[in-house]
């Protein structure tokens, strides 16, 4: 049997890691940008993005239940579909992190920029993706820790600014709701699903997590809640402080909008927040990534090396190394952070069609797994999601697609780049006398 990685995240642990992953930095950009677009409507554009990061937990908890092992995601797609929908899963999610990490780097960087205003922005960006290296590298516990104390205090500044905002609101401001039209929120709810759309991170560490029937679902309907309350109420409070005209133009709204009824000191603890959540997303990404690259190459889809383990921490200390310079690879573009967050939600949005499909399969495919889960979902509630998903993911992608041809062509690229691997491996593999289906057969096994 394959060497398997210990379970030391308790259901605490996996809310800090699932917070900060979600929460990042984008919470203190994205809602300013969008309301340049979507106007006071911006938390309607939330509320949308809001539907399927529902149906997002629903699938997490039922896969992360039943398949606790490192890149689930992987093994659940390729059992109930097929070994190279499985893969380019993975290959997806390997894109995002080129492009996610930079969004939270640099966010971090323009930040940072109150602190550190002579130093470059590409620098600050390296910098921390530098130290978060050095953190993961020391080992799990080290990383959910830290992870816990960044959590803590960028989410009270969060419920200080929003629950004290709204008494402080000027609801003139947030009329009329929608100045751009209907089409604006809908075109705003494509980026703003980006904030929403780290639910399924936590099926990849699944082999990580204690008692995971139980304690996955618990953590994303944990998770949500947090997550939905602070997002409704950071874009209601935002715009109804500062009209909806400057925000798009700001580096920093929030910064500027708690000095509207906060004292001036609490605009550096916003900003300091703002650097804490961007760390804790760009850490988990590289936490959960690593994690993917590690059970595919566990399974010989990757190279060897990347499935090392670290005799210190018994953790994928190569595949974690591997993770962050393809992160910085992506910092080096230096893209646009809307263009970033657009193409982002493309990719999520496309699997959540294949993973939709994949669910639907699940009964079928992994019939004991399905009969003797903790948390299981009806068949007619799995049928209800699925085709709610597909239709909501369709719907996403063609808005996305739509304002971002440029970028969309170059990712579609990319991930026939991706298959052309797959299926190069593939053949090398079969020469070699490996049966990747066997393999696959084992991590269904484990629990």
């Amino acid at each position: 049997m394959s060497q398997r990685l210990e379970r030391r995240v308790g259901l605490g642990g996996a809310v800090f890691l699932l917070v900060g992953h979600i929460v990042g930095a984008s919470i203190f950009i994205l809602p300013g940008e969008l309301a340049g677009t979507a106007g006071p409507a911006v938390f309607i554009a939330y509320l949308i993005a809001s539907v399927p990061a529902v149906i997002n937990c629903l699938i997490a908890a039922q896969v992360g239940s039943i398949l606790p092992v490192s890149a689930a995601d992987y093994v659940f797609t390729s059992v109930t579909l097929h070994p190279f929908l499985g893969f380019l899963k993975v290959w997806a999610g390997m894109l995002s992190l080129i492009v996610s990490v930079p969004i939270l780097a640099y966010g971090f960087a323009d930040y940072a920029a109150y602190f550190l205003p002579n130093v470059e922005r590409f620098v600050i960006a390296v910098g921390i993706v530098g130290l978060l290296l050095v953190i993961n590298l020391l080992g799990l516990r080290t990383s959910v820790r830290t992870q816990m104390t960044m959590v803590c205090v960028f989410i009270s500044a969060l419920l200080i600014f929003g629950v004290g905002g709204l008494f402080f609101v000027d609801w003139s401001l947030l009329t009329p709701l929608a100045p751009n039209g209907v089409g604006s929120v809908l075109d705003a709810a494509v980026p703003a699903f980006y904030s929403y759309s780290g639910f399924l991170a936590i099926v990849v560490i699944a082999e990580e997590i204690k008692e995971p029937e139980r304690t996955i679902p618990r953590t994303l309907l944990v998770t949500f809640l947090i997550v939905a309350a602070i997002y409704t109420l950071i874009t209601i409070v935002l715009p109804g402080l500062v009209p909806w005209q400057e925000l798009g133009s700001i580096v920093a709204p929030m910064g500027m909008a708690s000095q509207r009824f906060l004292p001036d000191w609490f605009a550096v603890l916003i900003t300091a927040s703002a650097l804490l959540a961007a760390a804790t997303s760009i850490n988990t990404l590289l936490l959960t990534t690593s994690r993917s690259f590690f059970a595919l190459a566990r399974n010989r889809i990757y190279p060897k090396i990347l499935s090392r383990i670290a005799h210190r921490t018994m953790e994928p200390d190569a595949a974690t190394v591997f993770v962050v310079l393809l992160a910085l690879a992506g910092i080096a573009a230096q893209g646009e952070i809307l263009q970033y967050a657009a193409v982002t939600v493309i990719g999520v949005m496309l699997y959540g069609i294949v993973w939709s499909v994949a669910l639907l399969r699940l009964p079928a495919k992994l019939p004991e797994h399905y009969a003797n889960a903790s948390f299981r979902l009806k068949r007619s509630t799995i049928w209800l999601i699925a085709v709610a998903k597909i239709v909501i993911s369709a719907g996403f992608l063609f808005v996305g697609v739509s304002n971002n041809l440029g970028p969309s062509a170059i990712y579609l690229v990319l991930l026939l780049l991706g298959g052309a691997y797959y299926l190069g491996r593939r053949r090398y593999l079969a020469r070699a006398g490996i049966d990747l289906e066997a393999l696959l057969r084992q991590e269904t096994r484990e629990r």
